[in-house]
């Protein structure tokens, strides 16, 4: 009788261990340990299939509630692991031409979070634009700025400045002298001497003149 109970006993232990050697063998095989038992790294591919298992929303509606989030056109879009939480990483250029890259739950469809991926450029953009509020524009800007305030031409005011300085002018560009807006008509005399004739752009009227060489003339009356 005794036996008879112990032969199936060891069967069963026998087929149980082969049970256990083979979850034993597939457990070892999803670690993807080396014969050393260190961890191999897997490939992103394999990442991907394994992050696509957690994931329940699809990479379109991942990609719908990132551009909800952030206005522009998503370039990437690929599954993270993001401190244990299963996200898509949808990388979007705004419609300033920075890229944002958009965490969303890849369970949820929340957004958890937008980071910039330039973020020493938008500090610098901001310092730029401080910079341009406190007046320090680009040329193209400031002459558009002031072609807006202008109410004569630069031809006018070039006809005005040389009735004021004879030469040949070589230059003419709207400024801003102290608040007020003018035409600096840069006009070289008969003499080669420069003249910057700074005329209103408002009322036509020449407000001063420059001589460019100042320090040659102080020194030349100096020697005399």
């Amino acid at each position: 009788m005794k036996k008879k109970f112990i032969v199936p006993a060891l069967a069963a232990a026998i087929v149980g261990g082969g049970v256990a050697g083979s979850l034993l063998n597939t457990s070892a095989f999803a670690s993807s340990n080396d014969s050393n038992g260190n961890k191999v790294e897997v490939t992103d591919k394999q990442e991907q299939q394994q992050l696509a298992k957690e994931a329940t929303i699809t990479k379109d509606e991942a990609i719908s509630a990132a551009l909800k989030e952030v206005a522009g056109k998503a370039v990437d879009t690929e599954l993270e692991d993001e401190d244990g939480t299963v996200v898509y990483g949808v990388e979007v250029t705004d419609e300033q031409g920075k890229k944002q890259d958009v965490k969303v739950d890849a369970k949820t469809g929340k957004v958890l979070k937008v980071e910039a991926d330039d973020e020493e450029e938008n500090e610098k953009g901001e310092k730029e634009e401080k910079e341009d509020k406190d007046g320090e524009v680009s040329d193209q800007q400031e002459q558009q700025l002031l072609e807006k305030e202008a109410k004569i031409t630069a031809e006018e005011s070039t006809t005005i400045a040389l009735k004021e300085v004879k030469g040949q002018v070589t230059d003419t560009e709207l400024e801003d002298e102290d608040g007020t807006v003018v035409y600096g008509v840069e006009i070289t005399d008969d003499q080669g001497k420069k003249h910057d004739v700074k005329v209103d752009a408002k009322t036509g009227k020449v407000l001063k003149v420059d001589v460019d060489d100042e320090n040659d003339s102080e020194s030349d009356s100096e020697q005399e």
